[in-house]
């Protein structure tokens, strides 16, 4: 398996938005859906998880160059910035 990398700009999201450290890797390792961002030629997984109290949707942004699987960012994101981002062919 490829070595997996937490960028500091992650620690430091992980850190400011009070999401648990294993999160990352739990959406990397188990996505529920995958997508390639067209715009800024980037990775993106999801998956539905606990935070702040609810069950959300938590989106990675990473980098796969073969070796090393850098994770970039972490944010909870909509249904509906999904879907938006899906019809306006961002998300491939």
């Amino acid at each position: 398996m490829n070595e997996i990398v937490y960028t500091s700009h992650l620690k430091l999201r992980l850190k400011i938005r009070k999401i648990p450290y294993e999160y990352p890797k739990l959406i990397l390792n188990n996505p529920e859906k995958e997508f390639f961002d067209i715009l800024e030629k980037r990775k993106i997984a999801i998956k539905k998880l606990k935070y702040n109290k609810k069950i959300r949707n938590m989106m990675i942004v990473y980098e796969d160059n073969g070796e090393v699987l850098e994770i970039i960012t972490i944010h909870p994101i909509s249904d509906e910035k999904i879907i938006n981002r899906i019809a306006s062919g961002r998300w491939k």
